[in-house]
């Protein structure tokens, strides 16, 4: 029976107890077919008491990041905070239900985040393709988003069009998600972490048509206008390694004056 060294869920349900999760997670973890299998990554479909699906999301560590990365924080407790934070504060990211991880000592062996099925849902750039005459709709919406999230603290240092997820006929709910490296600023997102993300979400290499950029940046300005040091913004140019190391940057940057949820 697997053993979690760190066990927390959320705490508006009451059914996720240690014994629970951990039963859970291995049950689901040797009879799932993974949706995701990468060195890193593990992604499958478990179940809550009541029968709704989870979707659990676990994280390894290469063996060559072991010596140095196995005492810090995991990536799933990263995603984990992030997550809930969020959730509290109204945001459309999917609804974190409970993570854990264990460790040897010190050493991370696994974490594991678990979060409540979105039910059937297809990554943005998919459904812009499938849903033709939604494409503006669904572009002002992530704008929308982006700017929900900015405005409510949270830089999210991933924020691409693979990482929106766009739910089924008839409300085509938008949800974001991927939040292991997001980061919170009490006082307001500073403008730079601002065009970090747009630059990410509809910059040079995004998916998006210069039509499908307007609605995005539409969608972000909303009644409310255009954010502070936002006014002439336009995505640019940036070379995938220069918006790369900015990014890496700007986040080390972020954690180390303690911006972390």
């Amino acid at each position: 029976m697997v053993t979690f060294t760190r066990c927390e869920s959320h705490p508006q349900i009451d059914w996720a107890t240690p014994e629970y999760c951990a039963e859970s997670y291995q049950e689901s973890r040797e009879s799932a077919v993974p949706l995701k299998e990468e060195v890193e990554t593990r992604i499958w479909l478990g179940a809550a008491p009541d029968g709704s699906e989870l979707f659990l999301k676990e994280y390894r560590l290469p063996p060559q990041r072991k010596t140095v990365a196995a005492a810090a924080r995991s990536r799933a407790l990263r995603e984990w905070k992030a997550l809930l934070a969020m959730d509290i504060a109204g945001l459309p990211v999917g609804r974190p239900m409970w993570f854990a991880e264990s460790r040897r000592g010190p050493k991370l062996e696994f974490s594991v985040v678990a979060t409540a099925s979105l039910g059937e849902v297809v990554p943005l750039p998919q459904a812009l393709k499938a849903y033709p005459d939604r494409i503006d709709t669904l572009c002002v919406e992530v704008g929308r988003i982006a700017r929900q999230l900015h405005d409510a603290g949270f830089g999210h240092f991933r924020m691409q069009a693979k990482n929106f997820m766009v739910g089924a006929a008839p409300y085509y709910r938008v949800t974001l998600l991927d939040a292991p490296y997001s980061c919170l600023w009490v006082r307001g997102v500073p403008a730079r972490i601002r065009r970090l993300d747009l630059e990410d979400l509809a910059g040079a290499h995004s998916v998006f048509s210069n039509d499908q950029i307007e609605q995005i940046l539409a969608g972000y300005a909303g009644k409310a206008g255009p954010s502070a040091g936002l006014q002439n913004f336009r995505p640019g140019s940036r070379s995938r390694w220069g918006q790369k190391l900015r990014r890496i940057a700007y986040y080390l940057g972020a954690i180390w004056s303690g911006h972390r949820p």
